[in-house]
């Protein structure tokens, strides 16, 4: 099937008939209802030419070059931040690169998603190795609700009164 522009006012059959046609430009322009541009348009194309052409832009106005791009990925990768962290970064030596950017070219490069968090029971599994006694444990690994519960408020009894 034939693809019309939908705000086209001329179908491929009617330019083919003005194309072909030796009546006057304004007779055909008020015939068809366009303007006389338009008669003349159609007319230069010749009746071969009488379909819509696509509006498809045959390049894409990156706004950041290949070094550029391959600087965020690189950010991204060695970081993990998420964009709106890795975007203010960005911003700072690139600032031509806004935060729709940056997504565009994780996106391209297949980066656009950060990998799932480590989960609470493999960095409790950290500490099943140590024997009795004694454990240095680092606060980054514990799962979030034992941060919670050994926080500053945690350790103290409530004070009555208060």
């Amino acid at each position: 099937m034939l693809a019309i522009h939908p705000n086209a006012r001329t179908t491929p059959a009617v330019r083919a008939e003005i194309a072909r046609s030796s009546e006057p430009t304004g007779e055909l322009a008020s015939r068809f209802g366009v303007s006389t541009e338009t008669i003349r348009k159609w007319r230069k194309r010749g009746p071969a030419a009488c379909r819509d052409r696509s509006s498809r832009p045959h390049r894409l106005p990156w706004k950041a070059s290949e070094e550029e791009r391959a600087v965020v990925c690189a950010l991204r990768r060695a970081t993990g931040f998420p964009l709106d962290d890795l975007a203010f970064v960005v911003a700072h030596f690139l600032p031509h690169l806004d935060r729709n950017n940056v997504y565009r070219i994780l996106k391209a490069a297949g980066l656009s998603r950060r990998p799932a968090a480590v989960t609470p029971e493999r960095a409790a599994a950290k500490f099943k190795e140590y024997e009795l006694g004694f454990v240095h444990m680092d606060v980054k690994h514990l799962p979030i609700d034992a941060r919670r519960r050994s926080g500053p408020a945690g350790n103290r009894p409530a004070q009555a009164g208060r």
